[in-house]
């Protein structure tokens, strides 16, 4: 499994998402120019369809069927600048991300094609739902 090509460059992999329209990108270089034009969330009903140029400018028709993958459930998630900075400022969490193991093991999810699977496996184990516990409870608004 390859992963998609870059929705700028169609060159490269694309590891990283538009947060905005969730076309996907390789690169700091890529995002750049992808965020030269303005981008919008997809349309759900819109389905996916695979980016049919061959060279770095892709026509806005194309941009926009790109990402139609995009997700509400995963959009409600997201975390609040607020939050981050919580996270940032969490003595706990920094020193569970210390651990080299538990860094592999968040690679390993990073680069899962199914990450929420990967994620569901990795809590039964002890060291990672510590981590997982640690990052709910530096966000937890009532804390």
């Amino acid at each position: 499994m390859g992963g998609e090509t870059c929705t700028v460059c169609c060159e490269a992999v694309s590891k990283y998402k538009c947060p905005t329209c969730r076309a996907g990108y390789c690169s700091v270089k890529c995002f750049k120019l992808h965020r030269l034009e303005p981008c919008a969330p997809p349309d759900r009903g819109t389905p996916t369809v695979a980016p049919t140029s061959t060279g770095p400018a892709l026509k806005q028709s194309e941009k926009a069927r790109i990402g139609a993958d995009y997700d509400e459930e995963e959009e409600k998630h997201r975390l609040a600048p607020s939050d981050l900075q919580k996270l940032d400022e969490s003595a706990r969490v920094k020193g569970l991300l210390m651990n080299p193991n538990m860094r592999a093991l968040l690679e390993a999810v990073r680069t899962d094609p199914n990450p929420v699977e990967a994620i569901r496996a990795l809590r039964q184990r002890p060291d990672f739902e510590e981590l997982a516990q640690a990052l709910i409870g530096a966000t937890d608004s009532t804390a």
